[in-house]
């Protein structure tokens, strides 16, 4: 091979070398590009969650979704140029949420923070149908974590919302709401009325639940309180409705009878029994306490709902028939 025969071929392998290069170079683009772009594709468009276990991997997780292998390789090229290698343990929100965010949200620890609400006027069966559809541990089966010093646990949680992040525990959330009601209570009692027919706190609490059921709105908590604590005084029964529907829980159908009300069983059955029922009725919130807690008896004796969210309050039987029938029988 002569001179000129050489310098051929080592001009074509340089050109061949080069040529390669070249298409290295851009297939590293091309992939850096694809990479870039496809991190602002959606994860998923129905997960709406996702959990991250301890010691996870984003290698892992990626495995967790049917991707394609292409796609795959595009997210773990991004990870490496983006130095991206610790995934904080937790739960995160995948709606609507682009692999960019999703990334960005595990690699901060920006977990999904839940709330739970528990509303006044609720009873333990409703609040655990609440807590059954929450993201909490429960590791407090039927209330059983709870503090009944009581000598019962209705009534004795804190309507309020509360955060917590997935599988919470449950058990610190009820004990929580519980020591923040019983401090509240404890602090109003501590404020009484002087002349209040109430003996304790305990009968308090259990007066307000009663209170936050029958009222339809705060502005009538006092008048309502008012009412029960003039017919305690002068050893009335209450005859509240509210306190036989939950004697007949959970199985009350909707409608109180003839026979719900002469139910000398129904230990809650108002109508039969003198006094307080055992326990309260519902979570009770502070305005219903402060009403049974600070207020005073009044000079009415009954009330009849108007049909508008409010009662008409009387002081006499008769006028209470006046009303029944005006608001109740039309």
């Amino acid at each position: 091979m002569d001179l000129g025969e050489q310098t051929l071929l080592l001009f074509s392998k340089k050109s061949k070398f080069s040529i390669f290069l070249f298409t290295l170079a851009i297939v590293v683009i091309v992939l850096l590009g694809s990479s870039e772009s496809i991190v602002y594709s959606r994860v998923h468009d129905t997960k709406e969650f996702y959990n991250v276990e301890e010691g996870a991997s984003f290698n892992s997780i990626l495995e967790d979704f049917d991707l394609p292998s292409l796609k795959k390789i595009l997210l773990k090229i991004y990870f490496k140029k983006n130095g991206i290698n610790v995934a904080q343990a937790g739960h995160y929100k995948l709606k609507n949420k682009s692999w960019k965010d999703f990334i960005s949200s595990i690699g901060n620890g920006d977990v999904v923070i839940f709330k739970l609400n528990i509303p006044a006027g609720k009873n333990l069966y409703e609040i655990k149908e609440i807590l059954l559809d929450s993201y909490l541990k429960n590791d407090c089966d039927n209330f059983e974590c709870l503090d009944d010093s009581f000598k019962y646990i209705e009534g004795t949680l804190k309507p309020d919302t509360y955060f917590y992040k997935y599988a919470s525990s449950m058990t610190n959330i009820l004990k929580q709401s519980q020591a923040e009601f019983i401090q509240l209570a404890t602090n109003l009692w501590a404020k009484k009325n002087p002349n209040t027919p109430l003996k304790s706190l305990s009968d308090a609490i259990i007066l307000s639940s009663i209170v936050e059921k029958e009222a339809g709105n705060d502005n009538e908590k006092s008048f309502i309180a008012g009412v029960f604590l003039h017919r305690l005084s002068i050893g009335m029964r209450l005859q509240a409705d509210p306190t036989i529907i939950y004697g007949l829980m959970p199985e009350f159908n909707g409608n109180i009878t003839k026979a719900n009300l002469r139910d000398k069983n129904n230990i809650y059955n108002t109508y039969q029994i003198s006094g307080l029922p055992p326990t309260p009725i519902s979570t009770v919130s502070k305005s219903s306490l402060e009403a049974v807690i600070l207020g005073m008896q009044n000079d009415y004796l009954y009330f009849v709902a108007k049909g508008d969210g409010t009662h008409k309050f009387s002081k006499t039987y008769k006028e209470h028939l006046e009303a029944v029938r005006k608001y109740q029988l039309n």
